[in-house]
């Protein structure tokens, strides 16, 4: 366990928390530092600066305790979210633990582009399955912001669906999102509005590439297969006996996979779609976006 000296205020303490998680190589020591030490003092962020800039007094020995037990449990490699049990997305503050995937900000992408179709495309009571849910990110912040849509969650992992549906009663959205035990859209029946997923997507070979703290997470939510597009293909095939004309489908994946993607999403849903990228925050090709035209022919073998 690592021992810290005995600062006389909280700000002496966030410095010296800082320099251990600096030296011991975390990335984002500043910030990780100040989640960790308002985990410990179980105070928001206003809170927590008013105290610490406030000049009040350091942390008893309970809570010293605490803090090298969490800052031991950083340095090996546990991720912070896990740590705290807690992360922010889209405005939704969801519980999370080893069981599901953790949030990312890229993710918000995909809410965003789901967001924009339901709001132009003004279907009344549109059918929204989010597939492979984890924590239920995507399928929550969904429901929270269009009201109207009827909300399907899916995945495989017993466990991931446990922490989705406490994530909804603690949101108060448990009638607002519908959780289903399955393999992708196999409990779906069509037709689907929107399908929106971020599976895993990581070639098996790059697995041991990531990050420590990316490792600890769920391999059932990182590993794509040989190239990573394993999950993708099982998706679009499922898809395009579901997808609704004008429906769209939204996939996360890598920016290299892109090209590919594109190509067997007309291979596999049918040439009548609009296919597109589209960029996360950091400009990298972050999502694909297909879409079902309302005319013409529709699937792979339409008119044979």
């Amino acid at each position: 366990m690592r021992t810290f000296e005995n600062p006389q205020t909280l700000q002496q303490s966030l410095a010296a928390i800082r320099t251990v998680l600096r030296d011991g190589g975390v990335v984002e020591w500043q910030v990780e530092a100040e989640v960790l030490l308002r985990h410990v003092l179980g105070l928001d962020r206003s809170e927590f600066l008013a105290e610490v800039y406030g000049g009040s007094g350091g942390l008893n020995v309970d809570q010293s305790v605490a803090m090298r037990s969490l800052v031991d449990r950083r340095l090996s490699g546990e991720p912070l979210a896990y740590i705290v049990g807690q992360r922010e997305f889209y405005g939704l503050t969801l519980k999370v633990d080893r069981r599901v995937l953790i949030p990312r900000q890229e993710t918000e992408l995909l809410v965003d582009i789901v967001l924009e179709h339901l709001a132009s495309s003004r279907l009344r009571d549109p059918i929204v399955v989010d597939v492979g849910t984890g924590s239920g990110s995507v399928a929550l912040a969904v429901a929270k912001h269009a009201p109207s849509a009827r909300v399907l969650a899916t995945d495989v992992s017993d466990g991931a669906l446990e922490a989705s549906r406490r994530n909804a009663e603690n949101l108060g959205l448990s009638d607002r999102v519908r959780f289903v035990h399955g393999d992708m859209l196999q409990p779906i029946n069509g037709p689907v509005d929107v399908i929106v997923s971020n599976p895993p997507y990581i070639p098996s070979g790059n697995i041991l590439e990531l990050a420590v703290e990316v490792q600890r997470e769920p391999r059932v939510a990182l590993d794509g297969g040989d190239d990573g597009m394993d999950p993708l293909r099982r998706l679009l095939n499922q898809s395009a006996a579901r997808l609704a004309p004008g429906g769209m489908v939204v996939i996360e994946l890598m920016p290299e996979q892109m090209t590919e993607a594109r190509a067997l999403a007309v291979q596999t849903i049918g040439c009548n779609v609009d296919v597109d990228t589209r960029k996360d925050l950091m400009g990298n090709e972050r999502a694909l976006v297909v879409k079902r035209l309302v005319t013409g022919v529709e699937g792979p073998d339409a008119g044979t």
